[in-house]
């Protein structure tokens, strides 16, 4: 489904990513784990057509999609929850939604992706006319990719979605995206939990420096020793 091919990216005279190689296979669930500042992030803005790819190619669908500005890579299915949630405080749940929305402009379509998003997280049912800045931390990080769901995504990619949660709340989000793969959606996790992301992903990049120095099964990555010396403690 997805496919970066020797990606370069920079900040200015920095290179953040330095031929970065990868594919997402459709319905599956691909981790990117790393230190801070390894690269994670720039790589998810990268494929959002955020951060502009210096060399290299990115392709979705066979179709190439890096010299595509951020609203049309969003036309095509592959949205983005970005670290920190990011929604808009001042506006109801029910509005954050809808602006998730504001690409679509079948009626019954955005309405059908609001009642998922409510059956998925019945709290936003609840919350739907309270501010999203009133929020616990886990109900944002709820309404943040209920948010991005509601632009009916093919490809969502997750940064960092248990960032600051309590453990049983950050558990109970990564069983929500692991019911979202089940549902047919695909998905690219950044994750600092890396035990939780391997645990819950079909397939596992690690990245240092920019670089992708491992990949391999999540499983297979669990259980290699390089792998649980630097990133499972």
């Amino acid at each position: 489904m997805l496919r970066l091919e020797r990606v370069h990216s920079h900040y200015r005279k920095i290179e953040a990513l330095k031929g970065v190689s990868l594919s997402v296979r459709e319905q599956s669930i691909s981790c990117l784990i790393g230190a801070n500042g390894a690269g994670k992030s720039t790589l998810l803005m990268t494929i959002s057509g955020v951060q502009p790819v210096s060399a290299g190619r990115i392709l979705f669908r066979n179709e190439l999609i890096n010299r595509l500005p951020p609203e049309d890579i969003v036309k095509r299915g592959v949205v983005q929850v970005p670290e920190g949630r990011r929604i808009f405080s001042h506006l109801t749940v029910k509005e954050n939604l809808l602006l998730g929305a504001y690409l679509r402009n079948n009626r019954n379509e955005v309405a059908a992706c609001m009642k998922n998003a409510f059956n998925l997280f019945p709290i936003l049912r609840e919350r739907q006319a309270q501010a999203g800045g009133t929020l616990s931390g886990g109900e944002q990080q709820m309404l943040a990719i209920a948010r991005a769901l509601m632009g009916a995504p093919s490809l969502l990619l997750l940064d960092e979605p248990s960032l600051g949660l309590a453990p049983l709340v950050s558990a109970h989000i990564m069983r929500i995206i692991q019911q979202i793969r089940d549902e047919g959606v695909t998905i690219l996790l950044v994750e600092q939990n890396a035990q939780a992301a391997l645990e819950l992903g079909d397939y596992g990049y690690v990245i240092e420096t920019g670089r992708v120095v491992l990949e391999d099964r999540a499983a297979a990555l669990l259980k290699n020793e390089k792998v649980k010396e630097a990133y499972l403690g």
